[in-house]
């Protein structure tokens, strides 16, 4: 029988682009907790078909259920208007900022981002006392101008920044001190030096009054990096054991097991890859991934190949290779606006054709196959 006192309550956000990730959370939480969890989903536009291929999560685990609730896009653009949403980050990131008003009576939630995968029993997070404290998150400074930033924002030089793709709420005890309108205030203050949207919002407002929780309830992938190859050995040793106990890895960077192989942070092979895609697996989504990543992978070599064109190397190839000096393997021809590439001096391999005013090359395999367009 699952009763208020054995149920795990995590809350996450989408819409229907990332509606694959909601099945990949769900699927490695229920997969490492033993505990009954209710999942409450704040969406915007999450497809029926979608919320059918989630359910259907059900055939393969017992210890869950999942209701979705609408927050209006005018909500959230609210917050995304005011202040800058950089990069990878979804606007429906400020749906989190709603959870003590939408769950004014509850004690206790624990806050998921969908970028990333349970690695352990998300009820040791559940667990921990909040004490005194309306939040709980896991310190993770990487790329913060404690100068600078924390000046602009009048931060205490004490605090420790930290990643809000992980938290542990008292939604009641932040519903009665009045967190949304604070936070509002805040988003009209300081609109101007906010980068990270939401989490710099969270950060200002939990001024170095929050629970610091241990690094292994949020492994990040800049952490992870950065401190695993930390010059303190103990520190580093520590790190190590964080990493080896871990509950969550969060995929937080634009770099993500479905759409890169390496890292930004120092290029190594991203951590936790097969931990992924054996969720995944799990899930109805797994071709989904599978064509996210192959596309990803056409992309980069899209864009080196761009880069080669951009950088005048290519039109710099000598007009011709001969094989002994006397037989053509390659020769390059320009004919008006268009060059080829003929392979043993008569077929066309690759042919490149300037159009709108030189704005737009259009490369052609054997000059009938467009298989990649550069607009400038």
């Amino acid at each position: 029988m699952n009763t208020a006192q054995n149920i795990v309550n995590v809350c996450i956000a989408s819409d229907n682009n990332y509606a694959p990730l909601i099945a990949t959370t769900i699927a490695s939480v229920c997969f490492n907790t033993t505990r009954y969890v209710k999942f409450w989903c704040l969406e915007s536009g999450i497809s029926d078909m979608n919320k059918r291929l989630i359910d259907s999560l059900h055939g393969r685990f017992s210890n869950f259920e999942i209701e979705y609730i609408t927050i209006k896009p005018q909500l959230i653009n609210d917050f995304a208007s005011r202040i800058a949403t950089s990069g990878h980050i979804s606007p429906d990131t400020y749906s989190r900022l709603f959870i003590p008003d939408l769950f004014p009576k509850m004690q206790k939630m624990v806050y998921l981002d969908v970028d990333l995968i349970a690695t352990g029993d998300i009820g040791e997070l559940y667990d921990i006392d909040l004490g005194r404290y309306e939040l709980g998150a896991v310190a993770a400074d990487y790329g913060v101008d404690k100068s600078k930033w924390f000046q602009n924002m009048e931060m205490n030089n004490a605090h420790q920044y930290f990643n809000a793709g992980v938290l542990l709420m008292n939604p009641m005890e932040m519903h009665n001190n009045g967190f949304l309108g604070q936070i509002s205030e805040i988003a009209n203050k300081y609109s101007k030096y906010i980068v990270l949207g939401d989490q710099d919002l969270l950060n200002r407002h939990y001024n170095h009054d929050y629970l610091e929780l241990p690094w292994r309830f949020n492994l990040t992938t800049r952490f992870i990096e950065m401190e695993l190859g930390h010059k303190d050995l103990a520190h580093q040793e520590q790190m190590k054991a964080e990493y080896s106990k871990g509950v969550i890895r969060h995929f937080e960077s634009s770099k993500k097991p479905w759409n890169a192989e390496r890292n930004e942070c120092n290029g190594a092979k991203i951590k936790n890859m097969s931990d992924f895609w054996a969720v995944a697996a799990m899930t109805p989504y797994l071709t989904w991934f599978e064509r996210q990543f192959q596309i990803s992978k056409l992309e980069r070599v899209q864009g080196n190949i761009w880069q080669y064109i951009n950088s005048g190397k290519a039109m710099r190839m000598p007009h011709s290779y001969k094989l002994f000096g006397i037989l053509p393997i390659l020769r390059r021809r320009h004919h008006g606006n268009k060059t080829q590439y003929m392979l043993l001096g008569v077929i066309p391999v690759l042919g490149c054709k300037v159009k709108n005013n030189g704005k737009k090359h259009v490369w052609r395999l054997f000059d009938f196959i467009t298989i990649m367009t550069t607009k400038y």
